[in-house]
């Protein structure tokens, strides 16, 4: 194939088939040994990284591949100061290796993570930072990964994923009234309607643009584009089901569409869509945000206070302002703007006995109260327990957030977060930072950065002065090392589908790693030496010839 675009590997296979000579190193092997040589060199590169800078966190996440083989992503994350070039400071997650593994126990990834350690010879103890996600075999208190690594390192601190927690806060939230399930169990009715028949989905796509999408409890954005496709389309959906239920043959799937259609045209669902809609859109965007691989406890904790800010005032005004728009909605498909009322219960009253029959409300009011506020509610009170986490990041790293706004606060309050930092970032007689020292330099760095100047901004600054303020680089170095959420290890999974896919079941475990590595970590695969390369592989090769 290469032949047919590369003049040079044309004139190669010529020779080949003109058996000018015997050696083509074309074979698999010989493929097998330059993917082995490229990867080796890469995997070389992002370890020298790593102890150049010392502070790293580790990323692992597992998922089972095309062979049912559980599969382990190891990332790490550093701060690349980029010493020896112009650019700036950033954060980088760096793949490193998938593994094959028989259990997935707190016990076994933990002697994993430690032999990889070893085999790379990375110090477990400059290790800053661990990122999983919310499985018992990870953040387990006693038998967990993050428990059996802080053992052996007390400075290995544990943030739990960030966009994990975010998932299960709406798993709770879709939970936690029945009108909010039989939301959700309508929207998969609809899917379920036009996926179940290739003629229904001809005739949802003759109607309608963006197709019904399915949600998941695994995949993050799933209730938001399922509940988006409908509310954005509803007139033609509605459609759809007009047509079905006036043209199938099929009794049941008539009787489906038709009490679908008549769910679908009534307000309370469509103020549902409506505020699902508004709900999840704000969490899409903060969780988009934390899977970000730059993302640091600062800008996680600003996103996700935003997102209680949000929850906060849409309780106050977002009935009103969503009714409006569900208005609007309900009039464009044809259908009223009415509250069903509920039949009042009555009680059965027993001879000589008088009660008063079940207090009732408007239907209205009992939808805000019932429904609306319980969401809004059960979502701000899971959003401040699931992240509370946050509140000792806080507490540690919280004046190295905004260094420059250090000038309006008491030195008292200075000192002791410089010292409260020694005592965290202290094992023994090791330690990482100088808590007097710390505080000496902030008392001159906090005037010379300003006051808006992100973390990542005032390292940049610190790159050229960091002789000047040892201890402040240090510790926003630790600090951005933190992982916020584990959304890098499982990146690399898109990368394990397209390599190991059911065409290539069969791929051993080292090519399977060797490649991943080079395709996702490219960037340095196209800085390496092509001439070292082929060095090496020369050096394996090389044939010595007796003359007589």
């Amino acid at each position: 194939m290469l032949s047919k675009f590369d003049p040079v590997i044309q004139k190669h296979v010529k020779r080949i088939k003109d058996k000018e000579t015997h050696v083509h190193y074309l074979g698999h092997r010989i493929q097998d040994e330059l993917i082995e040589i490229m990867a080796n060199e890469v995997r070389k590169s992002i370890i020298n990284l790593i102890k150049k800078h010392r502070y790293y966190s580790v990323i692992i996440d597992c998922t089972p591949d095309i062979s049912h083989q559980e599969q382990v992503s190891l990332v790490f994350r550093i701060v690349n100061m980029h010493w020896d070039k112009l650019t700036e400071p950033s954060i980088q997650e760096l793949f490193m290796d998938f593994v094959n593994i028989h259990s997935t126990s707190g016990l076994s990834l933990s002697n994993l993570l430690i032999s990889k350690l070893a085999e790379y010879e990375i110090p477990l103890s400059d290790c800053r930072g661990q990122g999983y996600d919310n499985g018992s075999n990870m953040v387990g208190e006693y038998q967990g990964v993050q428990s059996r690594i802080r053992a052996q390192n007390q400075r290995a601190f544990f943030a739990p994923c960030a966009a994990h927690k975010l998932n299960l806060l709406l798993c709770d939230v879709s939970q936690s009234c029945i009108r909010a399930i039989s939301f959700f169990g309508m929207i998969e009715r609809v899917y379920t309607l036009f996926s179940a028949s290739t003629k229904r989905w001809d005739i949802l796509k003759k109607h309608c643009s963006i197709v019904l999408k399915k949600w998941t409890a695994t995949r993050w954005e799933s209730r938001y584009k399922c509940v988006k496709a409908i509310r954005d389309q509803l007139p033609e959906v509605l459609n759809a089901l007009e047509e079905i239920a006036e043209c199938s043959n099929d009794p049941k799937s008539v009787s489906e569409a038709k009490s679908i259609i008549d769910e679908l045209m009534s307000f309370e669902f469509v103020l549902s869509l409506v505020i699902w809609h508004d709900i999840l859109g704000q969490v899409k965007i903060v969780n988009r945000i934390l899977q970000d691989p730059k993302m640091d406890l600062d800008a996680s904790a600003s996103s996700l206070g935003s997102l209680i800010t949000f929850l906060e005032k849409y309780r106050t005004n977002g009935f009103e302002n969503a009714k409006l728009v569900g208005i609007e909605i309900v009039e464009s498909i044809g259908g009223t703007a009415n509250f069903k009322e509920k039949r009042p219960r009555k009680k059965k009253k027993m001879f000589n006995y008088e009660s008063n029959d079940e207090y009732t409300i408007s239907s209205e009011e009992e939808f805000r109260r019932d429904y609306f506020l319980i969401l809004i509610d059960r979502a701000t009170e899971a959003l401040r327990v699931r992240f509370e986490y946050q509140s000792t990041f806080n507490s540690n790293f919280g004046f190295l957030y905004r260094i420059g706004k250090l000038k309006h606060q008491n030195d008292d309050f200075i000192k002791n977060c410089c010292n409260d930092l020694q005592n965290v970032l202290s094992e023994g007689n090791s330690r990482d930072i100088n808590g007097a020292d710390l505080y000496m330099e902030l008392l001159i760095f906090r005037s010379i950065v300003d006051e808006n100047a992100t973390p990542l901004q005032a390292l940049s600054f610190l790159k050229n002065v960091s002789s000047s303020f040892p201890n402040i680089e240090v510790a926003i170095r630790i600090m951005l090392t933190i992982p916020v959420t584990s959304a890098g290890a499982e990146r690399s999974f898109s990368k394990l589908k397209l390599i190991k896919n059911y065409l290539r079941s069969n791929l051993s475990q080292h090519k399977l790693s060797d490649l991943a590595l080079i395709s996702i970590e490219h960037s340095i695969a196209d800085s390496l030496s092509y001439n070292e390369t082929i060095d090496q592989f020369a050096s394996k090769k090389i044939r010595k010839k007796i003359f007589k």
